[in-house]
């Protein structure tokens, strides 16, 4: 039965005041504000029902933060917004989520900047429509329409990647919503458009061509999964870390070793103390289906921390560390 669309509802109005945001940047998920006059973040006004950004701001959501965004955004942050066609709003909790895992994975475990074949490899980009109360009729949303899921069918993905299982529990999380500065513009300028279908390009994979050319890298996710490695594992070494894995960063995750010098070290890290073992256990619990334990924090340690699994040596005959060459279709100096 074709779906017809119906208006949008309005806004939430927000829940983040300055208190609550205050909150977040104790927690290491918001930057430290240093500027009275262009603040990393700021409070909606009471009176705003929806969001009017100042110039140079954009809207985001507590819960972006708590998945794994940072501010300045990574080039593979900038780079789905990019080839989504798609403004910070739209994605969802989930799709940032699957992102920041995935930037994660690569980093921590493969040794190399996230990788964009394998990304168009493993998941496709889906539209989401509010259900109403009628049979085939659906509502547009004003925010979290763009979801990233792993493609299935008869395809041999979900055995290629690790479990990610995510949490279905993002109660209010759109009221949750508030003004962040976009740094030198690097993320779309909030519009409030409404995205009502699909693009093509949202499904796309990767030509025929270039598909064996990723075997090595399936090799390498393959191993990790045999060796246990899961979303909520990846989650726990990264808040361990104290690194947003979609924040602009001088080190990737595998050169925070001994050898990295304290300032970058310190550019890296949101915040001077390891969260307790128990929030990390909450954060992962948020993100991700199933009842996580602080027991099993740092149950997988990334590279190059002590019993990390080294994959690279063995599968990865061939270096993919070179930043984004494999992004012909955009413009590197966006990623400068």
């Amino acid at each position: 039965m074709p779906v017809r669309l119906v208006t949008v509802d309005d806004w939430r109005p927000s829940s983040m005041t300055e208190r609550r945001l205050l909150e977040l940047e104790r927690e290491g998920l918001l930057r430290h504000r240093t500027s009275l006059s262009s603040p990393e973040w700021i409070a909606p006004p009471a009176d705003h029902r929806e969001p009017k950004p100042p110039k140079g701001y954009v809207v985001s959501f507590a819960k972006f933060h708590r998945h794994g965004l940072g501010a300045p955004p990574s080039r593979f942050m900038r780079a789905l917004c990019l080839h989504y066609g798609v403004e910070l709003q739209h994605f969802s909790p989930n799709a940032i989520t699957v992102a920041a895992v995935f930037a994660a994975v690569c980093e921590g475990y493969l040794g190399m900047m996230p990788h964009w074949e394998l990304r168009l490899h493993l998941y496709r980009g889906e539209l989401f429509n509010a259900p109403t109360r009628t049979t085939g009729v659906r509502k547009p949303i004003r925010a979290g329409c763009l979801n990233l899921v792993l493609k299935t069918g008869k395809t041999e993905r979900p055995r290629e990647y690790i479990p990610v299982g995510l949490s279905t529990n993002h109660t209010e999380w759109d009221s949750q919503w508030f003004n962040l500065r976009n740094d030198d513009d690097l993320l779309p300028a909030y519009t409030g458009r409404l995205i009502t279908e699909r693009p093509e390009n949202w499904t796309y994979g990767v030509i025929q061509v270039h598909q064996s050319r990723l075997d090595p890298l399936l090799d390498a996710l393959k191993k990790l999964r045999l060796e246990g490695l899961s979303a909520a594992l990846v989650l726990s070494a990264v808040h361990h870390r104290r690194v947003l894995p979609l924040m602009s960063r001088p080190l990737r995750m595998d050169e925070m070793g001994p050898g990295a010098s304290s300032r970058d070290l310190e550019a890296c890290r949101m915040s001077n103390k390891a969260p307790a073992d128990d929030e990390v256990a909450a954060r992962v619990r948020a993100a991700v289906a199933g009842d996580f334990q602080p027991e099993h924090i740092n149950g997988f340690p990334m590279r190059p921390d002590a019993g990390s699994i080294d994959v690279v040596r063995s599968f990865l005959v061939y270096g993919f560390d070179s930043g984004f060459p494999w992004l012909p279709f955009l413009s590197l100096s966006l990623f400068s």
